[in-house]
């Protein structure tokens, strides 16, 4: 019964998942054309997509109790696909604002009440670790495949003909879960307000060191908006995959951390010294790769710093992470295009260096003192 709960949460996430990545990397381009060619304001305005998942947060663990958990999950996608279509429509500035904002409040809230708790509940107990790893794991895959089916499609059609692939796939992923068996849970009366399901206090230091990982991936999705790009991104998360799991299943972890932020280093490396349009099979290859292997491992971390009773509220946590720093990354880099777009590049090899050094000084200690389940 669980195997098959599990598949559906599985293809309901990677749906989704396609659905928002493709309009996150689609909208600043139509955006772009709606406010006079200004793809800075464009990139800000669907940006805010990231500020807006934190929104419900707080109020996630009350409604989740308070109500039936899938209706909780089936009102979040039912306004996702609201704001959805809405952009079909030319609306003023601050409406377009708006509505990029509540569609990331809505997204957030189906995350946590998908992935940090139907995701539980409704999986074997033994298999939770498990589960979450390829939960998640489903949502950078739709990373590349969201974009590239947009791509693809805007070379045979108008965005109004397009934007109906990603409301297809909210409304195809908001009937799988109408259909899914969810067992009756006695309410507990939380809070109305609480972190509980949102924020894991002891892990804010993997949180803000999660969150420039994701900016580095960001800061890349304005710079190579190519079918090119995200397919070799595509196959690099594959690839990462592989690597794990032929070489770091059962090794000390530092490696391949090591190896994670070697690859993103060279990614900006390699844009820096190589004109862009033959890089972008080897850096769409190392930046999946790298961003695969780091994040990955961030997701285990929050696990095993989590009390039994804290999983949803860690995996929460890591999403938040996670999608704060795609959108911080694009934001930052739609705002510099403009002026010199080698300066995306300076800053993204300045975090990554920063980065790596302060982990492997500060972080990957930390982690071996808090950890509740050893590596």
């Amino acid at each position: 019964m669980w195997k098959s709960s599990f598949v559906t949460i599985l293809v309901v996430n990677l749906l989704t998942g396609i659905a928002m990545y493709g309009l996150l990397l689609t909208e600043p381009w139509v955006l772009g054309r709606y406010f006079q060619e200004n793809l800075s304001v464009a990139g800000a305005v669907v940006s805010v997509f990231g500020a807006g998942i934190f929104l419900f947060g707080p109020f996630a663990n009350y409604w989740l109790d308070r109500y039936k958990r899938k209706s909780v999950v089936l009102w979040a996608q039912f306004f996702m696909l609201l704001f959805t279509v809405a952009t079909l429509y030319r609306l003023p500035e601050w409406m377009y604002i708006a509505a990029r904002f509540m569609q990331g409040a809505a997204y957030g809230l189906f995350q946590i009440a998908l992935g940090a708790t139907l995701l539980i509940d409704l999986t074997h107990t033994k298999k939770r670790t498990k589960a979450a790893y390829w939960y998640y794991w489903v949502t950078r895959f739709a990373l590349a495949l969201g974009p590239l089916a947009a791509l693809v499609l805007n070379l045979y059609f108008d965005w109004e003909n397009v934007i109906w692939l990603p409301a297809s796939m909210l409304l195809l992923s908001w009937l799988l879960i109408l259909q899914l068996h969810v067992p009756f849970r006695t309410p507990l009366e939380p809070k109305c307000f609480s972190l509980d399901r949102f924020w894991l206090p002891r892990a804010k230091i993997l949180f803000f060191t999660l969150v420039p990982i994701s900016f580095l991936l960001g800061l890349l999705l304005p710079r190579n908006y190519t079918v090119y790009f995200y397919g070799w991104l595509f196959g690099g998360f594959i690839l990462s995959q592989a690597i794990h799991y032929f070489f770091f299943r059962t090794r000390d972890s530092r490696l391949l951390m090591l190896l994670g932020f070697v690859a993103l280093i060279l990614v900006y490396v390699i844009n820096l010294l190589v004109p862009e349009p033959d890089v972008v099979p080897f850096t769409g290859l190392l930046a999946g790769a790298g961003g695969g292997l780091l994040t990955s491992r961030y997701l285990i971390y929050f696990m095993r710093v989590a009390e039994h009773c804290e999983r949803g509220t860690a995996q929460s946590s890591y999403m938040l992470g996670w999608e704060s720093g795609l959108c911080l990354g694009m934001l930052g880099s739609s705002l510099l295009l403009p002026r010199n777009a080698q300066i995306v590049y300076w800053i993204g090899l300045a975090v990554v260096l920063l980065l790596a050094v302060f982990y492997f000084a500060k972080v990957h200690r930390w982690f071996l003192t808090h950890s509740r389940k050893g590596m």
